[in-house]
């Protein structure tokens, strides 16, 4: 008994053995997993529950492995719980005993995400649901159908109830002014239809099936319901505040009865509202479960006093929160570093300077991390990290150079700048039909064959080309496209660039585009086109992305890691930079306010030792500070750089920072 809970602090003992239900509201660096992996073992060493009937879930395998590591630790190779694992994994077992409720046979396969979109796109053909009474007429309808598929199932609607849920979606979208397309929500509906009828055919399963359908089923049939429920004495559920309401509704089904669930979160902590999290259900738990307790855990073991006085002051202003104040027996450390910059590439350089600098001072590039709000960011870090040797780990997202929008603008760059050589085939090949032009693989064979025949380029075999009219028409408006940019001798890099998106249509498909990523796709060619104006030629440009496109993988160590702060959430480095606080980077036009505010949370408690913020006085156009910063109280920050031998690199990357107040505050 002694080594399950040796080395717990007072709360976490008192949390890990309490009985009823229990709310561990566990605070960032509070050591929840440690406190839930002490839970499950004295449920099973005290209490004498059998540990085949206890549940455990998480959302990822590697949070699973950990704790079933734990459990073990504690109790031994042979004891850990049989049901243990991820809200998938325990779904796909759960169905697969009982295959029926979903109209599945035993041995059912379950698909991915590539699958599951290749299942997608066979059925929106077959529906003739390709066009303008589709999504087709924009720019990625297949992720659009499949995207709005997925949170259908997470919000528990299935097929037949998808047609009223449509139309109330687009009302609701309609009535608060949120950009919406109803033309690919209705079709996503009928769409939903036939694809799950497709899969029960196939006898498969995707992702979103794997609860939907054993919910479903609790809520209609008491019989299974009892059956499933009866199966277990304990649930105990990890990171309570990103459950969607498929998780949701599992979780209190399973225990409604019992009343043993611990479940574990942090309200402040909830940043995946985008994607189907909830904070409601967390912040209702004691709700569901009438006297269930609530226990905090605020001692933080990871950061200093004054990133812990700033994170607290930052997310006490949401008062919707459940409330608690983090505490550290740690010293209070240096202040949040607060910092304005001309733009961000002089944030970036004096940023990148300031880490070869710590790095002489024999901080690891491994305890370094650029925390950043979205992708489009990453960009100019990458620029800077490159210039200076610093080798670095871009974590959960491809490098700004192999995006898939980059790489088409590259190409259509390469193919304005010489359209007649044969080494521009590649470019052709991928942007021939990016947007959609009707050029089938029928007509490109034809092509090759005739660039073949000819020894000329793909662009130059359009002129000779034995192909349909229609086809042809096609391919000589894109040929003419790409020649035209050439004919206009445009007179930078940057102009020839953005001509060949326009000329191509590249650019207005996005413009057009209701896709989610839309948007984001647009600013990376902004991006893309405002640095191709510092080349002196295209081949410069495209020299400089092929050698870029090299770099470390996702599992490198000693690097400065770059990512995003959703992607960050759950890890900690000793030194963070926190660039980008400016007002509309922080809150998207239709963002949760509240949740932007606790991702800023997010970004602090990841710092261990120092933190530093920046924001830019001009992005595009004059730049206001994040709303947030103002939240942290002076005693907490300072304004500039601790250390005054920052002083010279900080002025040539023209920032404008410095004044003599600071500079006895910093000395002090």
């Amino acid at each position: 008994m002694s080594g399950i809970l040796d080395g717990l602090t007072a709360q976490q003992r008192a949390a890990a053995i309490q009985t009823g239900p229990v709310l561990v509201i566990a605070g960032a660096g509070t050591g929840k997993t440690k406190t839930l992996a002490a839970a499950i073992a004295y449920r099973i060493s005290a209490r004498g529950i059998p540990s085949g009937r206890i549940l455990a879930v998480t959302f990822t395998n590697k949070a699973a492995n950990e704790m079933a590591a734990r459990i073990r630790a504690s109790l031994g190779e042979e004891i850990t719980p049989d049901w243990v694992g991820t809200f998938h994994g325990l779904g796909a077992r759960q169905l697969r005993i009982e295959p029926e409720v979903a109209g599945l046979r035993s041995g059912f396969d379950i698909l991915d995400a590539d699958d599951t979109r290749r299942i997608v796109k066979r059925v929106m053909k077959a529906m003739n649901l390709a066009g303008a009474d589709g999504p087709g007429e924009f720019r990625d309808p297949l992720k659009l159908v499949a995207s709005r598929i997925s949170k259908w199932k997470d919000e528990l609607i299935t097929p037949e109830a998808a047609p009223a849920a449509a139309e109330e979606l687009i009302v609701g979208a309609n009535r608060n002014r949120i950009p919406i397309n109803p033309p690919g929500i209705r079709a996503a509906a009928r769409i939903y239809a036939e694809y799950q009828r497709t899969l029960r055919d196939a006898n498969a399963a995707d992702f979103g099936d794997l609860l939907l359908w054993p919910v479903c089923a609790m809520i209609r049939d008491p019989a299974y319901k009892a059956r499933w429920a009866g199966r277990f004495d304990s649930v105990l559920a990890d990171e309570y505040q990103d459950i969607n309401r498929a998780q949701y509704s599992w979780l209190r089904l399973l225990s409604e009865k019992h009343r043993e669930i611990f479940a574990v979160g942090d309200d402040d902590q909830s940043i995946f509202g985008w994607r189907g999290a909830d904070v409601r259900f967390i912040r209702r738990f004691t709700q569901d479960f009438p006297g269930a307790k609530e226990i905090r855990l605020e001692e933080n073991f990871r950061s200093t006093g004054h990133i812990l006085g700033a994170a607290n002051a930052l997310i006490a202003v949401d008062r919707n929160r459940l409330g608690k104040t983090l505490y550290t027996r740690k010293p209070a450390g240096a202040p949040i570093e607060i910092l304005k910059f001309r733009n961000d590439e002089a944030e970036a350089a004096a940023i990148v300077t300031e880490i070869v600098r710590r790095r002489a001072e024999r901080v690891a590039w491994d305890d370094i991390a650029i925390l950043y709000r979205g992708n489009a960011s990453s960009r100019v870090f990458e620029e800077a990290l490159m210039r200076a040797g610093i080798p670095y780990t871009l974590i959960g997202d491809v490098g700004f150079y192999q995006r898939a929008e980059i790489k088409d603008a590259l190409a259509l760059l390469r193919l304005t700048t010489a359209p007649d050589e044969r080494n521009t085939d590649e470019a052709f090949f991928r942007v021939i039909n990016t947007p959609a032009r009707g050029l089938g693989e029928k007509a490109i064979a034809v092509l090759q064959q005739e660039a073949d025949q000819r020894k000329v380029s793909l662009l130059r075999a359009i002129d000779t080309a034995l192909l349909p009219p229609k086809a042809r028409a096609a391919a000589l408006a894109f040929a003419d496209a790409i020649r035209s940019v050439e004919k206009v001798r445009p007179v930078s890099v940057a102009d020839q660039l953005s001509l060949a998106l326009d000329a191509s249509g590249y650019r207005k498909m996005l413009r057009e585009s209701r896709a989610e990523t839309a948007e984001g796709r647009l600013e990376n060619l902004q991006e893309l086109i405002r640095l191709a104006g510092k080349f002196h030629g295209a081949r410069e440009l495209l020299d400089h992305a092929a050698l870029a496109t090299g770099g470390p993988g996702d599992d490198a160590t000693g690097t400065v890691k770059l990512l995003t702060l959703h992607r960050a959430k759950g890890l900690e480095f000793g030194h963070v930079f926190l660039p980008g606080w400016n007002s509309g980077i922080f809150s998207p036009p239709y963002g949760d306010f509240n949740e932007e505010r606790r991702l800023a949370y997010v970004g602090l408690t990841r710092g261990m030792r120092r933190i530093t913020i920046s924001y830019c006085a001009f992005r595009q156009g004059p730049a206001r500070p994040s709303e947030f910063i103002k939240d942290i109280p002076e005693q907490h920050r300072v304004l500039g750089w601790l250390d005054l031998r920052a002083a010279p690199h900080v002025e040539a990357a023209n920032t404008i920072v410095r004044l003599p107040d600071i500079v006895t505050r910093a000395a002090g």
